[in-house]
């Protein structure tokens, strides 16, 4: 099942520049490896910027979470304590591929064609919001689409 994530425009900013490869939640997060995730940057962008591919997902304890992603987090480790203060568990999911759309849905116009609510962290696509994205992404990007579950 593919996925909408929300994510913070500083954050997005540094996933497509490639400085941030791993998206963290304090939540463990249902998904599998290849999995296809759409990417939702927040206010003030409120667009569905571009998408990630999983290329697998960490489950662990904080401290250990930290020293497997910090080369690559995009974080400093101030903001990663700060972010998982009180958990005993964090989730990383790990990037395998990673395209910004060069043409973009906003919030206004996604509410106009679909029933449309940013989620707060996550949340699993529905048929029609991935087949309306269909029509913004390239033919060469299509096939990546054909793996896409009910």
């Amino acid at each position: 099942m593919a996925k909408l994530f929300s994510i913070k425009e500083k954050y997005s900013d540094r996933i497509y520049s490639k400085e941030k490869l791993v998206e963290f939640r304090r939540q463990n997060v249902n998904i599998d490896k290849g999995e296809f995730c759409l990417i939702y940057t927040s206010s003030p962008v409120k667009k569905i910027t571009g998408y990630f591919i999983v290329k697998e997902k960490i489950r662990t304890s904080i401290r250990k979470l930290w020293e497997l992603t910090k080369e690559f987090a995009g974080i400093s480790y101030k903001e990663f304590k700060e972010y998982f203060k009180e958990c005993k568990l964090g989730t990383a999911i790990v990037f395998k591929k990673i395209h910004k759309f060069t043409k973009t849905l906003g919030l206004d116009e996604l509410r106009k064609k679909v029933a449309f609510r940013p989620p707060q962290s996550y949340c699993n696509l529905n048929r029609l919001l991935i087949e309306l994205y269909c029509s913004f992404i390239p033919q060469k990007q299509l096939s990546m689409f054909t793996h896409f579950k009910e």
